[in-house]
């Protein structure tokens, strides 16, 4: 032990010191000193210290030997602890001190080998009593400890230093045990070692490390019953060592405990043996731990296996070291194993175990709760991990069948790189053909995953096509093409393939699509699925519905039953669409859309009891509208009627009638036509009955399915629909239906008709009349009641539209044709007038126009009767005495019916130009001739009206072909005070005048007729505009002009507006302009002072050269 010296003290100092601690009880800071004084001077010390009392000195001495033997902590100063200087205090002081001497000889045999035989002799001889009393106690027990020690060291290969600890430690175990691990802790490895080789010299099956495998150098060997002593010393002196423990796991299976074995090889894997192994074994590299822990893996494999019951546990521990290290596993196998006669057995419950994680593998595949999950692939691992062991475990790597098997649980795992290379090369083999169509169909899906489209796509084809395929196989194969034909848009050749599949082994069709088909295609493909069975159903639906009737009179029923086989083994049969259903219904238990489309095809197929039981026992959460339609059908069709109007009520009120398109169209003719008067009659019952707007909404519903019945050709049933949806104010749907109606039947009075009215009450008249009138082409009877029928302000409404209809049609007529006209042009019309005086005779403009019409047609007897019938011989009516002079026109007696016409020009403008259509334009000029003399005689007498009225008829009896009506009327006009339409007429006069050819004396006449309008002009106070017609009539004929203003205006007045005029341009500084009516102011008026004056004015400034404007 060491101690603290101060500086400059001397060994005296410190023993005096050293008393003091003695003396105060304190033995340890006492014992410190007197080392410390031993290592400054040891003479003077050991002088000193002999001097104390006899109590005194053993104190000091067992201090120093319990601080030797370790058991003295507590009384250890702070300083630290030299044992070295301790045990050379201590034999100083007690030259034969056994403690000072046995760690003297610990200290020798840590420094290293040398020196070991001499200890093992003073060892025994201290043992023997030769020299010093027998030791008894801990000391005997370490001096034999240290004895075998020495030995051990010495001759490493000997038994004798482990019979020496073997002897020690079955006499003390437990303070052996103890002693070992604290007095020769560095040497334990070495122990050890020395052991694990010497137990495996007497056991040499239980090997496990090469490096151990080291001969002995001896005959003499241990007994075989010392080996479990060396186990449980192994295991006192070194628990945590792994190599011991996996020994004794060893010795356990040797000795047949497999139970304990298997516990211990647990407990090693358990404690994660790679990852913490002991110091001698920590820079191992990684692949030494794999090796060790696939030994441990086979060996605690065999010990479960021997045990008995765990035997799947036995199958995983080996999998999973072939996987982690094959070669290691495989040499262990056939130590552990084979050569035991378990071998053959092994690979038995290999084969059932994987066998079982397949099984178990694909009942949860079909429990699956979603088609898209996954879950349950992690199932496959074993089953994988024990076929590679079986494949590792045959000389050629795995037979045919093994990697066959090994290749299907990988694709399923969805390792399919792996799986398409184990199956390349199976394909590749020559001269082996067995399992061919399932290593094609497994490459074919492996190429699909690994997007080799067309290399998958040859293997299907190939399984399929092939001679004998294998069903499982061809299944797949199936369903593979049937996913390859989806990408590329077949869908319905992918229905066709999952067709035939299903057909031929449902339940693996159903597998195939849960684990082959990738799952982001599984929810694409059952949706493509579904709607082309549907597609498939329709179009059997179709067919059937076409061909029943000539199938069922042209050939017997004998020769019908064949072809009805041969179909149904057809994919796209009712039968194939039922086992696609099947198939769906069983991938995705709760969908809706697979148990209505078996429902329809078990319909088709006849089946109907089975189709309504699989109706109802369709769950609530699904669409009701879909299944309460079908029972209905269903219902109606086994002739339960109160349950098939209980069920379309509920259908009803759901609001969706829509589903009833997809069941239709599968449903067969004689159920449509059914099913259509089933609810037209319901409808009829339902409108008889009530008005109100819930029980038309009800008709329409009933309605609408009748129409969807019969494929949208029941116009009865469209007929009363588009009534109901006019009485709810949905005049546009209504419109519709009646359209739909008239698409197929365009002569339908009835929907004519009210497609009319409903034009009415949209008040559209072009639509409205043009529909009335196509349906009185057809029957006027019925049209007219149609009509009657409306009330009254409707009725008048329609009667108005179609007379004006009439009206605009005969006056286009009336345009483009001269009188008379065909009866062709006329014939609507004429339909039109005769009905319009049907529904209402007493009203006089149905008449007229019927009248009208006959003298288009040139019947003027006919016309005149009529109006003589309705009229009287005399009307008062103007409209009918204008008819009335039309006949005399007719009948040339044209002043009569000038006198007529004229009694129209004021009430009745247009009537009086549409009438004189009525006349041939050669009687029109004599009309116009007569008129312009009669009014020339009325004028005479002052009764201008009566004359311009005359001159009206005459002016538009013949318009412009004589200009001297218009003359004469504009005189009429100027006389009347009505100057603006006396300048109108005078207008279209002076429009013509001005020809290239024109004479003297139209020069005179235009100059006539400029000089009436410019004085029309002046009384208008258009001055501007009559000095220009008077400037020009000077111009053209300048005697004739101022006679003309002699007898109007007067020279005087008019030279006061030429005056106006001209002081207006001269304010203008238009001097030319002012200069011409100067000259024609002077020319009315030449001594007037103002125009004198005024021409010198502008004479001058004309004349003048610094005019400045």
């Amino acid at each position: 032990m060491t101690a603290l010296v101060r500086p400059g003290v001397n060994g005296s100092e410190l023993c005096a010191d050293g008393n003091k601690f003695l003396e105060a009880g304190e033995l340890g800071r006492a014992t410190s000193l007197y080392m410390s004084a031993f290592r400054t001077h040891a003479a003077s010390t050991m002088s000193h210290v002999r001097k104390l009392e006899e109590p005194c000195l053993a104190g000091v001495i067992s201090t120093l030997e319990s601080w030797l033997d370790g058991q003295g902590e507590k009384n250890l100063p702070a300083e630290g602890l030299n044992k070295g200087l301790a045990a050379v205090f201590l034999s100083t002081l007690c030259p034969n001190n056994l403690t000072a001497t046995i760690f003297k000889m610990e200290s020798l045999l840590q420094s290293g080998q040398q020196g070991c035989e001499e200890i093992f002799a003073r060892c025994t001889a201290l043992l023997e009593g030769k020299r010093n009393p027998h030791p008894e106690g801990p000391t005997q027990m370490l001096l034999e400890i240290t004895r075998a020690l020495a030995c051990l060291l010495a001759e490493p290969h000997s038994i004798k230093g482990i019979k020496l600890y073997l002897k020690a430690y079955q006499r003390n175990k437990s303070e052996i045990v103890m002693l070992v691990k604290s007095r020769q802790a560095q040497h334990l490895s070495k122990i050890v070692k020395a052991f694990t080789i010497q137990i495996l010299q007497m056991h040499p099956s239980l090997l496990f490390d090469s490096e151990l495998a080291v001969t002995s150098k001896q005959d003499d060997k241990l007994s075989a019953e010392a080996s479990s002593v060396i186990i449980e010393f192994l295991l006192a002196i070194s628990p945590v060592n792994r190599e011991v423990q996996e020994l004794q796991a060893a010795y356990l299976f040797l000795t047949g405990r497999f139970g304990d074995s298997a516990e211990v090889y647990s407990a090693l894997l358990n404690h994660g043996y790679c990852q913490k192994m002991s110091a001698s074994s920590a820079d191992k590299p990684v692949q030494d731990s794999l090796e060790r822990r696939a030994r441990l893996l086979t060996s605690r494999a065999a010990a479960c296996f021997s045990a008995g019951g765990r035997t799947a546990e036995a199958c995983g521990d080996l999998g999973e070291a072939f996987e982690i290290h094959p070669a290691t596993a495989r040499t262990y196998f056939q130590k552990l194993f084979t050569d035991h006669g378990t071998g053959m057995a092994a690979r038995n419950h290999l084969r059932q175990q994987a066998e079982k994680g397949l099984c178990g593998y694909r009942e949860r595949v079909l429990v699956r709760p979603d088609l898209r999950s996954t879950e349950g692939v992690e199932l496959l691992d074993p089953a994988i991990t024990q076929l590679r062991t079986l494949c590792h475990l045959q000389p050629d790597g795995g037979g045919r069948e093994l990697r066959v098997r090994l290749a299907d649980c990988l694709l399923l795992r969805g390792e399919h790189k792996e799986a398409l290379s184990i199956c390349s090369q199976l394909a590749a083999a020559q001269g082996q053909q067995s399992y061919q169509n399932t290593v094609q169909v497994l490459r074919g899906y492996a190429r699909l995953l690994c997007d080799d489209h067309k290399g998958a796509l040859e293997d299907f084809q190939a399984v399929i096509e092939h001679n004998a395929p294998h069903p499982s196989s061809c299944v797949r194969a199936l369903c593979g093409r049937g996913l390859l034909r989806m990408m590329g848009g077949s869908n319905y050749l992918t229905a066709l393939d999952y067709a035939t599949a299903s057909r031929l082994q449902p339940q693996e069709t159903a597998l195939t699509v849960r684990c082959l088909v990738p799952w982001n295609c599984r929810g694409l493909l059952f949706t493509v699925l579904v709607e082309q069975g549907r597609v498939m159903l329709e179009g059997t639906g179709e067919h059937e519905s076409k061909s029943r009737s000539t199938e069922d009179s042209q050939q017997p029923q004998q020769d019908d039953k064949c072809p009805s086989k041969r179909d149904n083994q057809r994919s796209g049969t009712p039968a194939g669409v039922q086992s696609l259903a099947a198939l769906l219904m069983e991938l995705q238990p709760g969908a809706d859309g697979p148990q209505i489309l078996a429902a329809d095809a078990l319909y088709q197929l006849g089946r109907v009891e089975e189709a309504y039981r699989l109706l109802l026992s369709v769950g609530p959460t699904s669409p009701r509208a879909p299944i309460l339609a079908r029972l209905a059908l269903l219902q109606l069709h086994r002739g339960f009627l109160y349950d098939t109007n209980q069920l379309l009520k509920k259908l009803i009120q759901c609001g969706d009638t829509s589903c009833l398109r997809s069941l239709l169209a599968v449903a067969q003719r004689k159920d449509r036509a059914l099913l259509q008067g089933h609810c037209h009659s319901a409808a009829k019952r339902i409108l008889d009955n009530a008005r109100e707007e819930g029980a038309v909404r009800e008709a329409v519903a009933y309605l609408s399915i009748a129409i969807m019945a019969s494929g949208g050709e029941a116009a009865d049933s469209l007929l009363e629909r588009a009534r109901c949806y006019a009485l709810l104010g949905q005049r546009k749907t209504a419109i519709f239906d009646f359209s739909a109606i008239l698409k197929e039947h365009p002569k339908h009075v009835q929907a004519l008709c009210g497609r009319g009215f409903t034009y009415l009450m949209l008040n559209q008249h072009k639509e409205c009349t043009r529909d009335i009138l196509a349906a009185l082409q057809i029957n006027t009877d019925i049209v007219t009641k149609d009509i009657l029928s409306l009330k009254d302000k409707a009725q008048k409404l329609v009667c108005d539209w179609l007379h004006q209809f009439c009206r605009t049609s005969l006056s286009d007529i009336l345009v483009t044709n001269a009188v008379p006209c065909h009866d062709e042009q006329l014939r609507e019309a004429f339909i039109i007038s005769r009905a319009l005086m049907r529904t209402d005779c007493r009203e006089p403009r149905w008449h007229l126009l019927y009248v009208d019409l006959l003298l288009a047609k040139g019947e003027v007897k006919a016309a005149g009767a009529h109006l003589c019938q309705v009229f009287g011989q005399e009307p008062r009516d103007a409209a009918a005495q204008g008819r009335v002079g039309v006949v005399e026109a007719w009948q040339q007696s044209y002043r009569s019916a000038a006198c007529r016409l004229s009694k129209l020009t004021e009430k009745d403008p247009s009537g009086l130009d549409f009438l004189l259509a009525l006349i041939p334009f050669n009687q029109r000029k004599h009309i116009a001739q007569a008129a312009a003399q009669e009014a020339s005689g009325v004028s005479s007498g002052g009764q201008w009206d009566q004359a311009l009225t005359l001159l009206t008829v005459a002016v538009k009896a013949v318009g412009n072909h004589r200009l001297q009506y218009f003359r004469q009327r504009a005189a009429c006009l100027a006389q009347l005070g009505l100057n603006e339409r006396a300048i109108a007429d005078l207008d279209i006069v002076i429009q013509k005048h001005g020809g290239s050819n024109s004479s003297r004396s139209d020069d005179q006449v235009w100059a006539e007729d400029l000089c009436r309008r410019g004085r029309c002009l002046v009384l208008c106070s258009r001055e501007g505009a009559a000095l220009k017609d008077f400037t020009q009539a000077l111009e053209l004929h300048r005697d004739q002009a101022i006679h003309c203003v002699e007898a109007g205006l007067g020279r005087l007045r008019l030279a006061e507006c030429f005056l106006r005029g001209a002081l207006q341009h001269y304010g203008e500084q238009q001097l030319s302009k002012a200069w011409t009516l100067i000259e024609c102011g002077l020319a009315m008026d030449s001594e007037n002072p103002e125009l004198r004056r005024l021409r010198a004015k502008v004479k001058r400034e004309v004349a003048s050269p610094c005019n400045v404007n």
